[in-house]
């Protein structure tokens, strides 16, 4: 296993492999990969893993900039400005008092006219702003002093073409801009055209039908996970509603594969339901081994139930470049790390372990379910 910034972790009390996935922001089964000598499911205090933490971790005291990102001190100073320590001691900007066209400041660089305004506390005892000296007063029309030698500024420092326009009256008659006649698909005028009744209704129902298609990918992967929660419970009580369960589990594949077939060609679809069949099916024998004891049938199931996942993500990759990255196979393995996690809690009479992964579960496969439908509306 490749991994360039390899981690130790020493086992602590109340660690599990799906705890340390979720830290180290990697898999459970990239974690047993790179411990082949570790049995996961008997982690000792002590103990000592190996960790291939993912592109997202940051280890404690690092921020979110990334590995050579630090914490801010107080003193942080912006790169080229050392530290503000060029200002001058009032606070004031150094070199300001002699730039031309400045002249209509106060000796101390600050603003004229500002006293008596509330709120300024942090104004000099004059009511001006500290540290701006050479800023000029405004001219009696409202134009900038020393603007008047700027080229394609008229003689008096005002914009040409803007003279003579209080409250925008150089606007057209309509209230247009001038000189917008002639930009490809504006009106005649210069007038902005108004959307065509058809469009609008286009528009909206393109828009309907994205919300439709990222709410029932939503349900569908929520139908999943609740009906994959009840059959667990009814195996681990030897409920006699066992088989009604599994049958209603079982629709569940069909219900996320509707969801496909929406862009999908057919081909596609049909390999799809097929793999996410095996999926509920093998679930549902991995419960039943766990709960019989026999692990190592419990083993080579959950050995098949990653294939299916890593499966599924290889044939969505091969439908849409969006789900080429590594991103869609963690998804999937990540959601089954944490679904064992839940089974495993639950027929070890762990309930409240189990209820607590639960929760996780479903967060995470609501933004798996948006990941999914994004991916099918990028196409």
């Amino acid at each position: 296993m490749n991994c360039q910034n390899r981690m130790v972790h020493t086992i602590q009390e109340g660690d599990s492999l799906y705890r340390l996935a979720r830290q180290y922001h990697t898999t459970v089964t990239d974690l047993i990969l790179g411990n082949p000598g570790v049995n996961p499911y008997n982690l000792q205090v002590g103990m000592r893993l190996f960790v291939c933490p993912g592109e997202s971790y940051y280890a404690p005291g690092q921020s979110g900039g990334g590995a050579n990102s630090e914490e801010s001190d107080g003193n942080s100073q912006t790169p080229g400005m050392p530290g503000m320590s060029g200002m001058n001691p009032g606070g004031t900007m150094p070199g300001m008092s002699g730039m031309p066209g400045m002249s209509g400041m106060n000796p101390g660089g600050t603003m004229p006219g500002m006293s008596g305004m509330p709120g300024m506390s942090g104004m000099n005892p004059g009511g001006t702003m500290p540290g701006m000296s050479g800023m000029p007063e405004m001219n009696p029309s409202g134009t900038m002093p020393g603007m008047s030698g700027m080229p394609g500024m008229n003689p008096d420092g005002t914009m040409p073409g803007m003279s003579g326009m209080p409250g925008m009256s150089g606007m057209n008659p309509g209230g247009m801009m001038p000189g917008m006649s002639g930009m490809p698909g504006m009106n005649p005028d210069g007038t902005m055209p108004e959307m065509n009744p058809n469009d609008r209704e286009t528009q909206s129902g393109m828009e309907n039908s994205v919300q439709n298609l990222m709410e029932a990918m939503r349900l569908a992967w929520l139908s999943l996970i609740y009906w994959t929660r009840m059959y667990l419970m009814s195996v681990d009580a030897d409920a006699g509603d066992q088989q009604a369960v599994e049958e209603r589990f079982m629709q569940t594949a069909d219900e996320i594969t509707d969801v496909f077939a929406k862009t999908l060609p057919i081909q596609a679809v049909r390999q799809i339901r097929n793999l996410l069949m095996e999926h509920v099916e093998l679930t549902g024998e991995i419960m039943r081994s766990l709960k019989s004891g026999d692990m190592e049938n419990y083993d080579d199931l959950i050995k098949a139930w990653y294939s299916n996942a890593n499966q599924l993500a290889e044939l969505l990759a091969g439908q849409n470049p969006y789900f080429g990255s590594r991103e869609t196979r963690n998804m999937l393995l990540n959601y089954l790390d944490m679904t064992r996690e839940a089974i495993e809690h639950q027929i070890n009479g762990e309930y409240g372990q189990s209820i607590d992964v639960f929760r996780d579960i479903k967060k995470q496969v609501l933004e798996m379910a948006d990941y999914l439908a994004r991916g099918l509306l990028a196409r």
